[in-house]
């Protein structure tokens, strides 16, 4: 057998690796043509992203019935007047500050003549510059090379040296046509980027619905009404979203720009566009604008009061956007992971430069709806979006198949943090993530030893969680105060629909067992054949002495036929047989009930707990016909709530009398739908109830 290679995907089918390289090449065309042709993309993305946010202001002005050209015209004109607007106050501004920093310089060396001073008369920086002096000293004497012999030498007045000679070099005064080649090598750049981008715009607006109607071609016409809402969900959200963006991020430069004008930093509105623009640019653009004002506040002032001020403004104000005002407008968020919008922001700024810098959050918000959307484009939302890449049952799985009953645990503590039941949490996620491992264990790619990994990790995780109670010191107030968080129409985080449901809680037993049911084991819990129909036992076992009843798992070794004597001596009172859908064989279940019954106390109840997908279908019913089990159960939570109502089922109830002629006998306390266990070698009569199927 050759050897496995440590890279599966290298190690799999030539098809498989013929797609892999295929992907590999496609990724490295897509990113050289996004270089090579950066002059033209450049300008195109601008564009989309300007009509983006340029639709909803089209849109109003177009409820107002404006023609659609005109219409155009006009936002494109307000806009693009608002820019070069911004664009030349800017400019205006700077070309002041770079007047007047030569008035500030004196300010400057006096600040770092101050600083020289006192860290010069701070004895701690004299000891250590005088240690580190002598390191160096010492160093310097045993890597020098020995000096060489004293030999004579030319003397001075053996050489002649020849006097160098002075050299000019004078440019000629330039000509007309170069002094206009110049300005126009400068000037032409920008000014043709610019209308670039404005043609774009003004097409891209004029053509919106037959670019939809493309799109929605290349999504898939053959659904028409998913491709046609999907593509109107997202660029409405994508609208939204930019335009509120903008809003906001404007918002935030004015602030900046009275507050600095406020303290008195010189030329405030170019600083309050820097903040703006540099908004865009996630985690690091708020203190990339902050250093120039802060650094200015420091020339400016003799003291350093205005420096501080500065410093406090930006992070104050930055402070409000991210923990009230974004929250506030977007929801839950831009719906973009962390790692992806460090990642995407360096890839954009060194595929395209300053530009990619600013532009590398909407890009990625936009390839994130894409990937959202579009199926063909689904790794996209994988690589980039905040959503797990594993769902919480299949994250289950692959701790318990790696061992990692810690994390595991810790996301049950989650779970109880939230204010869910224990019980769901193992229905919803443990059970499922068991579910995973028994289809593989089906088709043979799971061994004894995982099987008995899983078994293992399990136990821990019950036996960790058994005396973990969550603190929930706020959380009457914080449901009294939290409204229902709903995603703002700009966020693009609920795009995925999210569903909240009522919390089932079951009763706590404690103090109100019914007689019997205090002792020992009175619930014992057993998996049928296999390590993870034991895992499921074990589950089941610790969501029940959670609830208060005295219940204890067991292997399936427990019940074979050398080991079940053992049980004959027990006071337990119900058996729950724990079974996944492939290892729930009809025969073997009734024989294993039939030899429960005749070892275990009269009256015991037998519950088997079918853990199968789709609530077991076919295979239930007929192991409900022929096993012989008192009832049947397809989740945790059914068996729990079972388990329960059988501890509280034997209590005294107030009925009423008996009818006269009927005799009263001690077996009137027993619940109407209970019935006698067989006697050995005894069938059960054909007029017997069916089996409880507990919903």
């Amino acid at each position: 057998m050759p050897p496995r290679s440590p890279f599966p995907m290298f190690s799999s089918g030539s098809d498989s690796r013929v797609a892999l390289l295929q992907g590999l090449m496609i990724g490295a065309i897509v990113v050289g043509t996004l270089y090579i042709a950066r002059e033209v993309l450049l300008p195109l993305t601008l564009a989309i992203l300007l009509s983006f946010v340029l639709t909803p202001l089209l849109l109003l002005v177009r409820k107002v019935k404006v023609p659609r050209v005109l219409a155009v015209i006009i936002v494109v004109t307000l806009a693009f007047a608002i820019i070069f607007g911004l664009g030349w106050m800017m400019s205006q501004q700077a070309s002041q500050l770079a007047g007047d920093l030569p008035r500030y310089q004196h300010v400057l060396a006096e600040k770092i003549a101050t600083l020289r001073k006192s860290a010069a008369s701070s004895s701690t920086l004299e000891k250590a510059a005088g240690a580190l002096k002598g390191i160096e000293d010492e160093l310097n004497q045993s890597s020098a090379p020995p000096a060489p012999s004293a030999a004579p030498g030319p003397s001075l007045e053996d050489k002649n040296p020849t006097k160098p000679i002075p050299v000019q070099i004078t440019k000629p005064e330039p000509r007309a046509f170069e002094i206009l080649q110049s300005v126009l090598g400068k000037v032409l750049p920008p000014l043709a980027t610019a209308g670039i981008v404005i043609l774009f715009v003004i097409f891209i607006l004029l053509q919106r619905e037959d670019l939809r109607d493309r799109l929605v071609r290349l999504m898939g016409a053959s659904d028409m009404q998913r491709a046609t809402a999907t593509m109107n969900d997202a660029a409405t959200r994508l609208s939204g979203y930019f335009l509120r963006q903008v809003l906001i991020n404007s918002a935030y430069g004015v602030f900046i720009a009275f507050g600095l004008w406020a303290i008195g930093i010189p030329s405030p509105m170019v600083w309050g566009i820097l903040a703006m623009l540099m908004r865009f640019v996630p985690y690091v653009g708020p203190f990339i604008a902050a250093a120039p004002p802060v650094l200015l506040g420091a020339v400016v002032d003799p003291g350093w009061t205005m420096m501080l001020l500065t410093g406090g403004l930006f992070l104050g104000s930055e402070l409000i956007m991210g923990q009230v005002v974004e929250p506030l407008v977007y929801g839950h968020g831009t719906g973009l992971s962390p790692i992806a919008v460090i990642l995407s922001t360096v890839f954009w700024t060194w595929l395209w430069g300053p530009l990619g810098l600013l532009l590398a959050m909407p890009l990625t918000v936009c390839l994130v709806v894409l990937g959202r959307h579009v199926e063909g484009l689904n790794f996209l939302e994988v690589l980039l979006g905040d959503k797990p890449a594993l769902t919480p049952a299949q994250s289950f799985y692959q701790r318990a198949l790696t061992g990692d009953s810690a994390e595991a645990t810790y996301q049950a503590e989650l779970c109880l943090k939230e204010g869910r039941p224990l019980v769901d949490y193992l229905d919803e996620v443990a059970l499922g993530g068991l579910k995973l491992a028994e289809r593989d264990a089906e088709r043979g790619s799971l061994d004894a030893e995982n099987l008995e990994a899983i078994d293992a990790t399990v136990d821990e995780m019950m036996d960790n969680l058994t005396d973990f109670e969550p603190r929930r010191w706020f959380r009457k107030v914080r449901t009294e105060v939290e409204v229902e968080v709903e995603e703002a129409p700009g966020g693009l985080a609920s795009l995925a629909d999210l569903e909240e449901e009522d919390v089932d809680q079951l009763p706590m037993l404690e103090g109100a067992l019914a007689p019997g049911w205090e002792a020992q084991d009175a619930v014992l819990c057993v998996g049928g054949r296999t390590p993870l129909d034991e895992a499921a036992a074990s589950m089941l076992a610790g969501a029940l002495q959670r609830q208060g009843l005295k219940a204890r798992s067991l292997p399936s070794d427990a019940i074979s036929a050398s080991h079940i004597v053992s049980l004959e001596a027990s006071k337990t009172k119900l058996v729950c047989l724990s079974y996944f859908g492939a290892n729930a064989n009809a025969a073997h279940v009734r024989y294993l009930v039939r030899r429960l019954r005749r070892i275990l106390p009269q009256g015991a109840t037998v519950l088997v707990g079918f853990w199968a997908d789709e609530g077991g279908g076919a295979a239930l019913k007929s192991l409900e016909a022929t096993a012989e089990a008192d009832a049947y159960a397809t989740t945790l939570k059914e068996a729990a709530r079972f388990c329960i109502d059988a501890a509280r089922s034997h209590e005294p109830e107030k009925s009423e009398a008996p009818a006269k002629g009927d005799a009263a006998t001690k077996d009137d306390k027993a619940p109407k739908d209970a019935k006698a266990p067989p006697a050995k070698g005894e069938k059960p009569a054909k007029d017997e109830k069916a089996p409880a199927r507990v919903a």
